[in-house]
């Protein structure tokens, strides 16, 4: 009974931090988890850390260094005391089978952004893993269609269509909440909330629910990755930049 009270307290929780996290994981750049995924990324290749070859446009550095403080301490003070507290209770594996079902829920996203970027057998497979996940995957819980169909997530995005149309990313900002992005990414990510299936729930609340269980379930898988790229990088905020650059250009590549 006091296991089932505990369970109950943490989405409680979740409700009341709902508003503050609401808009959390739903895009390119989603602030706390995507700065973790970034310094991942870094870590695991030390070309990601290395300057980028072309000089990053950052006009506005003097605000983008105070808005990356605030996510900072927005990860430090509520995003990581709460994935760590849902941690406890919930078994890696099933936070592993809820992040996959967010990533088959999340399916017309990718499908849309391969079809308008012409790539239309990666949209064909990303309809397959939907079909296979959906069903055989009990709702996405089981990525059935990677492990024994060899149909790896071919993830798009619209800031990656824009750049296939040919435009710039123009220059880099940090998003309150969002975290690292550019011109060009903050656009699509305007867009990509639109064909986002959670934007189209009914409930206002249901929907701010559900992306603060997607954020910090995501997170929970994560911690402990930013706070090693901060403690190996001289200048956290040059090297987030030069993290999140590069690895926007390695996906407009593939």
């Amino acid at each position: 009974m006091e296991r089932v009270l505990r369970v109950v307290s943490i989405f409680a929780v979740l409700l009341l931090l709902a508003p503050v996290l609401a808009d959390l994981g739903s895009g390119v750049g989603a602030g706390c988890v995507q700065s973790a995924a970034f310094a991942a990324e870094a870590g695991n290749n030390e070309e990601r850390a290395a300057p980028a070859a072309e000089p990053i446009s950052d006009p506005l550095e003097k605000l983008n260094r105070g808005i990356f403080k605030l996510n900072d301490r927005l990860y430090f003070w509520v995003m990581k005391p709460t994935a760590t507290v849902y941690s406890w209770y919930f078994p890696e594996g099933f936070r592993i089978c809820v992040r996959n079902a967010f990533t088959n829920f999340m399916f017309p996203v990718r499908f849309i952004n391969n079809v308008l970027q012409g790539k239309f057998q990666y949209a064909g497979t990303e309809a397959g893993r939907f079909a296979v996940n959906s069903t055989l995957g009990f709702a996405g819980m089981w990525d059935i269609a990677a492990r024994d169909f060899g149909l790896a997530v071919r993830d798009e995005d619209f800031g990656q269509t824009l750049g296939a149309w040919g435009a710039g990313s123009g220059f880099y900002i940090v998003l309150p909440v969002f975290g690292p992005s550019n011109v060009r990414d903050t656009v699509g990510l305007g867009v990509d909330s639109v064909t986002n299936p959670v934007f189209w729930l009914a409930s206002t609340p249901v929907s701010a629910g559900v992306k603060a269980g997607k954020t910090v379930n995501s997170m929970s898988l994560m911690i402990g990755e930013y706070e090693d790229f901060k403690k190996s990088a001289l200048d956290p905020y040059v090297s987030m930049r030069e993290a999140y650059t590069q690895y926007r250009a390695e996906e407009m590549a593939k």
